[in-house]
């Protein structure tokens, strides 16, 4: 694929969240089993229970940083409906989303943007970039590897989210291998597993969103829906995690 091509792609995916159609509330809410893991989060369970603040931190690129909706990004959305599910609880997150950085850039920025911050959870959005780009598949699993080892040195439970889905991207990105090395890190590294690349393509499939076929003009007020979507399955997904 021709670099101005692979360009163009990244741009394309860097506002996936934003191609969409108007949902109704409840809408985008995901199958179990694309959502159920076996991970649990115990730290994050005892602080609840214990009354303890919870500091989660977000890293990943474009649609972490919200690019498609400033001020409203996943992050943003996860806070407000961790929220809703704890109220009496103190959960802060905290958003490190840098567009266009690749995992072992993002890898790079754990020092600074996650360890300082002792967070009790830490989700890493990334993906994207490697398979667009075509990178090689085992440097990226090692880098994966070294960043979910590193959290757990620091005894931070971690989420692994893969990548954003599109029809007509899928179509001409070979998606697989980068997806099923994400899993195997994940799997290796006791994190949880967010599958949101099949997540959105049951969204798709579905008819909750169209992530192809959206004027420009609507796309970035309708990022808010798909965020707001990630951000409550993502909470639901990590409530799930802290049960008993």
């Amino acid at each position: 694929m021709k670099r101005r091509r692979i360009f163009r792609v990244l741009a394309i995916l860097g506002t996936l969240a934003a191609l969409a159609p108007a949902a109704r509330a409840g809408d985008c809410h995901a199958p179990a089993d694309l959502r159920d893991g076996d991970t649990t989060f115990p730290r994050f369970a005892a602080r609840l229970k214990q009354g303890k603040p919870i500091t989660i931190v977000a890293i990943g690129g474009s649609a972490t940083a919200g690019a498609a909706a400033p001020g409203q990004a996943y992050p943003q959305r996860l806070q407000q409906a961790l929220a809703r599910l704890y109220p009496k609880a103190s959960i802060r997150v905290l958003n490190k989303g840098v567009p266009h950085q690749t995992a072992a850039e993002e890898l790079a920025r754990f020092p600074a943007d996650i360890i300082a911050e002792k967070p009790d959870l830490a989700i890493w959005d990334t993906g994207t970039i490697e398979a667009v780009r075509g990178f090689d598949v085992g440097a990226f699993a090692a880098t994966l590897e070294d960043g979910l080892a590193l959290l757990r040195r620091h005894r931070i439970e971690a989420v692994l989210m893969d990548m954003q889905y599109s029809r007509r991207i899928a179509a001409v990105i070979d998606f697989d291998p980068y997806l099923n090395a994400m899993q195997r890190a994940a799997d290796l590294g006791g994190a949880y597993f967010f599958r949101r690349f099949e997540i959105m393509r049951y969204w798709s499939d579905s008819g909750a969103f169209d992530f192809d076929e959206v004027p420009k003009a609507d796309r970035a007020t309708l990022a808010a829906a798909v965020y707001d979507c990630l951000g409550r399955e993502l909470a639901g997904a990590i409530a799930a995690a802290a049960l008993p």
